[in-house]
């Protein structure tokens, strides 16, 4: 039985009066990759970000790897672990790609950074090829690339990905889900990703669909029909009720 990493329960979170994430509840394993989707405005991005501890909850719980994160500090979960990329401003455009790197390795043990970095360079040789570019200079897939490798240099436990595909040409779409692909399978980390594309339908093992900041379904991918998930990404999903 794999480790649940991730709980998710009752959660509501507001900006002033209105409610952006409606009572949704789920939870992530060390062995998968989850897939939030839905239509711009279901709450996705939200929903990762009060993960990270970015807004305060109105109600329910979130506990990682069993201790409530309830009062914990974005930083504190950063120790911890835990990781969001998310769709912009997510490097340092100042400094090189290897420097980067190895400001994502802040805690990480130094003799763990050169093993760390190497592992990035493999899963995306791109930035091998640019390791001493500065990272303004950088297209927006290797931007992408860059900011899911300071998660691995920084020995993430966790990894909150929002919206990766935005502004990716096809190609490089498949080259960075595939590579989630890849880094979940070695490294055992779950990583929920927020996503529109339905290439994640590829990569993802469940998927949690939202609307209006609701929770639609939360099933494994092959349970849902094609039809079914074309209505969600549409933005025309019904609600649905759950037994």
């Amino acid at each position: 039985m794999s480790e649940l990493v991730l709980e998710v329960r009752n959660l509501s979170l507001a900006y002033g009066a209105t409610l952006a994430v409606k009572s949704i509840s789920f939870e992530a394993f060390e062995d998968e990759i989850l897939a939030i989707v839905g239509p711009n405005g279901a709450g996705k991005s939200t929903l990762l970000e009060a993960v990270a501890g970015l807004h305060m909850a109105r109600e329910g719980s979130i506990a990682f790897k069993g201790r409530s994160l309830t009062g914990t500090s974005v930083f504190r979960r950063r120790l911890m672990g835990i990781v969001l990329v998310p769709q912009d401003e997510n490097i340092f455009p100042g400094m090189t790609v290897r420097e980067n790197l190895e400001m994502g390795a802040f805690r990480t043990r130094r003799g763990n950074v050169k093993q760390k970095l190497q592992y990035v360079f493999d899963l995306f040789p791109r930035l091998k090829e640019r390791e001493r570019q500065m990272a303004n200079t950088l297209s927006g897939g290797e931007r992408r690339m860059l900011a899911i490798g300071m998660g691995v240099t920084g020995e993430a436990q966790l990894y909150l990905i929002d919206e990766p595909s935005v502004g990716l040409a096809p190609r490089i779409v498949t080259k960075v889900l595939e590579s989630l692909k890849t880094l979940q399978r070695d490294t055992a980390r779950p990583i929920v990703v927020a996503e529109q594309n339905t290439k994640v339908l590829h990569v993802a093992q469940r998927l949690l669909g939202m609307e209006a900041g609701e929770r639609r379904f939360f099933k494994s991918v092959g349970s849902l029909s094609q039809e079914r998930l074309k209505e969600l990404y549409l933005g025309l999903c019904e609600r649905e009720r759950e037994a």
